[in-house]
């Protein structure tokens, strides 16, 4: 078990109350925190407690103010596996503190190392095009070796996020909207143990807590000031994904979203983030040119056929493979293996049957 300080105790055990607003646990915590004794700091809290929170919270929290209540509390968290971590504390990413609505505490599963490493968020909404969701498998491939991913764990972008992640033995972090012992959707469990295994999953909830509606986007300003950057996959104008691209503007992040055309409801979203200063991307290179990453296809040794597949791409966009064959000239079982050496090599993704580049391609 961790060995926490007094302030970090004092933070723990404050926390528990989930009954209580954030607001209202940061100011409780400036009475409590200058004092040897919780007890001492409510009585001088009491006022505010009782006048904003109630007599009866105030009466729950002071008999609970002794060393049994937070033995209890602490024993629950280790049998559990779950590490809290306070913003007090060593291991707390300074990203988060520069937040000024940063968590009191984060509750952790997993490497907690990962909180302080290079962070991406890459996120998009629950309802995407599998087009879509390829393009999330795609640019995680990319950004492996050079990111930590943090995503949310919902159905659509989050689990291609997070699979991909784990295929490609990436660095990951998943960001809960409950406590560990509510995990939403319940169908991703299995998803969830396979993260703390391999990477992180952190939630600003204790354990029994459930997930309400409005933990959503709340919860979206923690990837978001985990992230140096983040990416929005996908997202309708109301999706609740915009909350996040929101708090990186507010929080100094580089925010990127990826194009759509007319009429595609889920990418309207990410299309208003552009015309708003979002970084247009289409492909993952323009993410790595960004931050000054080299290419590390530039030195792959290419085919004649694959060439010409490159090329014909670069000059006509994406393209269905029936088009894409007829162009070239040749039956499309006759380009299958070139288009599979391809893919295996980073430099085309598709879609269904429509294949398209995963970055811009020149013959240099």
């Amino acid at each position: 078990m961790k060995k926490y300080t007094k302030e970090e105790l004092s933070l723990i055990w404050l926390d528990s109350f989930d009954g209580l607003e954030y607001k209202h646990k940061k100011i409780i915590f400036d009475f409590v925190k200058s004092q040897d004794r919780i007890t001492d700091g409510l009585n001088l809290a009491k006022e505010y407690i009782v006048k904003n929170v109630g007599d009866n919270q105030f009466n729950t929290m002071l008999s609970s103010a002794n060393q049994a209540y937070l033995n209890y509390v602490l024993d629950e968290l280790n049998r559990k596996g779950i590490l809290a971590t306070t913003f007090l504390s060593k291991e707390y990413p300074e990203s988060l503190s520069q937040m000024g609505i940063e968590p009191l505490v984060l509750y952790a599963k997993g490497n907690i190392e990962l909180l302080n490493t290079d962070i991406f968020g890459i996120v998009g909404s629950r309802k995407s095009l599998s087009q879509s969701l390829a393009l999330a498998g795609e640019y995680v491939k990319a950004l492996s070796k050079h990111f930590t991913f943090v995503t949310g764990i919902a159905e659509g972008v989050d689990t291609a996020v997070i699979k991909s992640a784990l295929q490609e033995k990436a660095k990951v972090i998943s960001v809960i909207a409950g406590g560990f012992d509510n995990i939403y959707p319940s169908q991703n469990k299995d998803l969830f143990d396979k993260v703390v295994e391999n990477g992180l999953v952190v939630s600003e909830y204790p354990p029994k807590v459930s997930p309400k509606p409005y933990y959503f986007p709340i919860r979206n300003r923690i990837i978001a000031g985990l992230s140096k950057g983040v990416l929005i996959i996908s997202g309708a104008k109301k999706s609740g994904t915009l909350y996040t691209a929101t708090y990186a503007g507010e929080f100094g992040r580089d925010l990127f979203a990826i194009p759509y055309s007319v009429g595609i409801k889920s990418g309207e979203g990410c299309n208003d983030l552009i015309k708003n200063g979002a970084i247009l991307t289409d492909t993952p290179q323009d993410i790595l040119d960004y931050y000054g990453i080299e290419k590390e296809n530039k030195n792959l040794e290419l085919t004649d056929d694959e060439r010409e597949i490159l090329r014909t791409l670069s000059e006509h966009g994406q393209m269905h493979i029936e088009k894409l064959s007829s162009v070239i000239g040749k039956r499309t079982f006759m380009i299958m293996p070139t288009l599979s050496n391809l893919e295996i090599k980073g430099l085309i993704s598709k879609g269904g049957n429509i294949y398209g580049l995963t970055q811009n391609y020149s013959e240099e």
